[in-house]
């Protein structure tokens, strides 16, 4: 296995990180590339980005930002190679390029952040889940004084906790449960945020499993439910009838039952359970997001092509 093949395989097996640290992950491997190639034409370059770029997209398919950034920089470098630049060059500009959408998908995190305090600027008490980045930036940036923080530890992995323990130093009102007690907690907060690790093309939205069962609940309780995901989410290709879900192995959940146990990582929550996402283009209704599939869709028409 070479250096590449072990670097996507860290992503295909990382249980700790979201979407969008994968999908930066997934950029620093092709920056990398652009690096330390040892191609002796651009032909052999532009072949090894652009398969490289295919096996990221391929390699989380329950998070579609790895795909998204990694097929965006494949495009993108093809343009630059179609200006008939010499190889060193090339590999130049691969970097830059890379750095540009590094520097790109912060940006985005900025505007999400800014977006939110449209949202959250009455919020009292706030629920969320597991754990995303995203999110983390949003409520240390945009909640404010005083606000009670309700999370959801997530199992099997807890990635709740991380979030918790990112946040206890900030809010003085911070609470952790369990999964099971999200049907005694929503009722009593006054909006739900989540992330997403993909937005599907009739804007169901996978994120990890909960996610659902806490849309349900605010729904029946008449509480907004909001997403932040930017648009790089979108997956055009998929949607809630052919969404390929990743399950883990039973032993994260009972060592001495494996073969016994269900791990499935992710569910889907219906569009109808969304009140908006918070997106890098301000709070997106689902007609909003609607426009970003279709932009998504021609897209990869151009990749494919």
């Amino acid at each position: 296995m070479d250096w590449i093949e072990k670097k996507i395989d860290a992503i295909a097996r990382d249980r700790s990180h979201g979407a969008a640290q994968l999908a930066n992950s997934a950029l620093r491997i092709l920056i990398t590339l652009c690096r330390r190639s040892k191609g002796k034409d651009l032909e052999q370059l532009t072949s090894t980005v652009r398969q490289t770029a295919l096996s990221l997209a391929k390699v989380r398919p329950s998070m579609a930002p790895v795909g998204n950034w990694s097929l965006l920089f494949a495009h993108r470098f093809q343009e630059i190679i179609n200006q008939t630049i010499s190889l060193p060059k090339a590999k130049q500009q691969g970097v830059l390029l890379g750095e540009e959408l590094l520097a790109q998908q912060q940006r985005f995190v900025e505007l999400q952040v800014k977006a939110a305090r449209a949202i959250l600027k009455n919020c009292k008490s706030l629920f969320t889940l597991s754990y995303s980045s995203t999110v983390e930036s949003i409520l240390l940036q945009s909640l404010p004084p005083g606000c009670r923080v309700v999370i959801a530890e997530s199992r099997p992995l807890m990635e709740g906790r991380r979030l918790f323990k990112n946040l206890k130093h900030i809010f003085a009102d911070l609470r952790m449960i369990t999964d099971a007690q999200m049907g005694l907690n929503i009722p009593k907060t006054d909006i739900v945020l989540v992330g997403a690790d993909t937005i599907l093309s009739d804007l169901a939205v996978v994120n990890k499993t909960g996610t659902y069962l806490s849309a349900l609940v605010s729904h029946t309780h008449g509480r907004d439910f909001f997403v932040a995901a930017d648009t790089y989410k979108i997956n055009a290709h998929m949607d809630s009838h052919n969404c390929i879900l990743e399950s883990k192995s039973g032993r994260e959940l009972w060592p001495q039952q494996e073969k016994q146990c269900e791990n499935v990582y992710f569910d889907i929550t219906p569009p109808e359970f969304i009140s908006g996402f918070v997106t890098e283009e301000g709070i997106l209704d689902l007609a909003g997001m609607q426009l970003h599939v279709e932009k998504w869709e021609e897209l990869y028409r151009d990749l494919e092509s």
